[in-house]
């Protein structure tokens, strides 16, 4: 199985391929901003270097959100795109949850948090064996200690230092580099169940864009 998965939405660029069950390439860009230009060309040096053409891909994989609005819409538009043209379906994640599958085992609940701007994060809280224990939402900041169970919890994510001045020694670990991984989106696609793919995923919005059309 060939597998494209790229992401967008918390500003870097990343670009990943498997083939037959292994990581055949990776690109990542690391400006937060500048996916419109970045993501096709990088799409297309992957599939060179894995030695793949567009033709031979099984299946898209993007994340949905939450994060940028820009690049989510960029990323979502870029695998409908190809999903239209190749006829493959595209097996879309939250942000959230490829964070979430990229980080090592703990013996800790995991908040992983993505700074939203304005006060507030987006955010999903997993359990320490890994399964999600609530949807993804956008957390005001002045609420996380009330909103948020109690107990220790290890943060991860752009948002996780914000959460954390609000939760004092709850935050037992903080790790705020963690960003969507392309090769972890990869892998997750790979193994999902053929009926989960789509040819037009939707993006994953947990509060309105801050940007108005003129008039609105």
């Amino acid at each position: 199985m060939n597998v494209l998965a790229f992401d967008c939405a918390t500003g870097p660029t990343s670009v990943a391929v498997r083939r037959d069950g292994e990581l055949a390439a990776r690109a990542d860009d690391a400006r937060p901003q500048g996916q419109a230009e970045s993501l096709v060309p990088l799409i297309g040096a992957v599939l060179q270097q894995a030695g793949i053409a567009p033709a031979a891909l099984d299946r898209i994989a993007v994340t949905l959100g939450p994060g940028s609005f820009t690049g989510v819409r960029i990323a979502i538009a870029a695998a409908r795109g190809l999903a239209l043209a190749l006829g493959r379906p595209v097996f879309g994640y939250s942000s959230l949850d490829v964070m979430a599958a990229a980080l090592p085992p703990s013996d800790l609940p995991t908040l992983v948090a993505i700074d939203a701007r304005r006060g507030e994060a987006y955010v999903r809280l997993f359990a320490a064996d890994g399964p999600a224990l609530t949807p993804p939402f956008a957390l005001p900041l002045d609420d996380a200690a009330a909103r948020l169970p109690g107990g220790d919890l290890r943060l991860a994510g752009s948002g996780a230092p914000l959460v954390a001045t609000r939760l004092g020694d709850r935050a037992r670990v903080v790790l705020p580099d963690v960003v969507p991984d392309a090769a972890v989106l990869a892998l997750m696609a790979e193994g999902a169940a053929p009926e989960h793919g789509l040819i037009t995923p939707e993006p994953l919005y947990l509060r309105p864009p801050d940007a108005k059309l003129p008039g609105a």
